[in-house]
């Protein structure tokens, strides 16, 4: 992942949205968060790799990782992880819902997920410095 991806994903979710696919753009930001977020794991010091794990089982692995390391707090903070968190069970409810019928809160759900894609964005940003520094 890098600053380049994650502005051309950024122009495809804007279109999508802009032309009323807003399904679409919920989608492709769900999938832009999840790569932040994996990208964060790789930079956090643990040795697994974060390809095959579930959403959940990132952010507890790295709540646990943050209590251990101190430099992890500057990169994301416990309390941003928790919301995080908490938007991940959304997303998992809001997926059950698309199952079986057409959900009605995507306009909601997108509004969400770019609030959350603002918080990754940060630490993603601050890794991003750190990569151009060295």
């Amino acid at each position: 992942m890098t600053q380049r991806k994650v502005t051309s994903a950024l122009k495809k979710i804007e279109t999508a949205y802009s032309k009323g696919f807003y399904l679409e753009a919920l989608l492709s930001t769900y999938h832009l968060n999840i790569d932040l977020l994996k990208l964060i794991y790789s930079k956090s010091g643990l040795t697994r790799s974060a390809e095959d794990k579930k959403i959940k089982v990132l952010i507890s692995e790295l709540n646990e990782e943050i209590n251990k390391d101190d430099k992890l707090k500057t990169l994301i903070a416990k309390k941003n992880l928790k919301i995080v968190k908490v938007w991940a069970s959304k997303m998992d409810a809001y997926f059950k819902v698309l199952k079986h019928k057409s959900p009605e809160n995507s306009k909601s759900m997108y509004v969400e997920s770019q609030k959350i894609f603002a918080i990754l964005n940060m630490s993603a940003h601050k890794i991003f410095a750190q990569g151009k520094r060295v």
